[in-house]
């Protein structure tokens, strides 16, 4: 084990703020954290738990976005095409996780979860130490990896599971609509949930911590509903590239309802569960300064909770 005065040992900044967005989404860089490990050893550690956290979120958010691709195209209908894949993924687990839906979804994620860590992994080598900074490095090398992976994952999905119409490349308006989309939910996510937060802390008093996690769960799922258009205006535009302005619109109508639910549902473990889950993996797994200061907190809370329960049992 190497220690803090390693001369290839990142140091980790101070003052992380308690809120518990960070733990729902991620976007503040755990400062409390001081990795001590070496940057050779520590590398491939941070690209380990983004594979972790993607195996994790990537089978139900590729079941909703094929799903969602199918109901667009006309190939099945939403819950149908659920339904069918969710019990594919049980009864055929070898057909389901070898698949291609699978397979791209953990790649964006993957590759999103990877930079992220890896950019936080390059802050600490360079000493970069404000937490405003490091935040708008992290969010947009993360965002720039997103989106660019969605948008690619995305135009395959509608070549693969789109109608029987002739598969064909796809044109630079249905890249162009799925890159607006994902760069409209980072935006929702990342700046508009905390301004949100921050008004009804100062106009309304809502204490910070219920302000920050129902706005950092509402904002972006609300958001659905903006872009939810532009997704299924991509998808139709692939699928049917003759089809009139009217048919454009009437397929809009039809589907929004569908994909803003769908695409508002997969917000839970596309940015919370992946976010969280591979947080708690570097917190486990790269060697920490404060590690027994941690699990000192973590104990003295375990036994706390146990004391409450006792105590309401008698």
């Amino acid at each position: 084990m190497s220690s803090p005065s390693d001369n290839n040992t990142p140091p980790a900044p101070s003052g992380k703020p308690n809120t518990m967005r960070y733990w729902i989404f991620g976007d503040y860089h755990a400062d409390s954290h001081d990795f001590v490990e070496r940057v050779a050893t520590r590398g491939p550690k941070e690209v380990a738990c983004a594979a972790a956290a993607s195996a994790l979120v990537s089978p139900l958010v590729s079941v909703i976005d094929k799903c969602i691709v199918q109901d667009i195209s006309g190939t099945g209908k939403f819950m149908q095409a659920i339904t069918k894949a969710s019990a594919e993924m049980f009864t055929q687990p070898k057909a389901f996780f070898g698949g291609l839906a699978f397979r791209l979804t953990f790649a964006v994620y993957f590759g999103t979860y990877a930079v992220a860590n890896l950019s936080e992994l390059a802050l600490d080598v360079n000493r970069v130490r404000g937490d405003e900074k490091r935040k708008q490095l992290k969010v947009a090398a993360s965002a720039v990896a997103n989106i660019t992976l969605l948008a690619w994952r995305d135009s395959v999905f509608a070549r693969e599971f789109s109608s029987s119409a002739p598969k064909h490349n796809t044109p630079m308006r249905t890249f162009g609509l799925f890159a607006a989309r994902d760069t409209a939910t980072m935006y929702a996510t990342f700046y508009a949930a905390p301004k949100a937060a921050d008004y009804l802390q100062k106009h309304h008093g809502v204490e910070r911590n219920a302000a920050e996690l129902s706005m950092a769960l509402a904002i972006p799922v609300v958001a659905q509903v903006v872009t939810a258009p532009l997704h299924i205006h991509a998808l139709d535009y692939y699928a049917k590239p003759d089809a009139t302005s009217a048919q454009r619109w009437e397929a809009i109508r039809r589907e929004l309802g569908t994909v803003s639910f769908a695409r508002g549902f997969r917000i839970l473990p596309a940015f919370g569960i992946g976010s969280f889950s591979n947080n708690k993996f570097r917190e486990l797994f790269i060697q920490q300064t404060n590690e027994e200061l941690l699990l000192r907190r973590r104990v003295t809370v375990a036994l706390e909770q146990g004391r409450r329960r006792l105590t309401k049992m008698t």
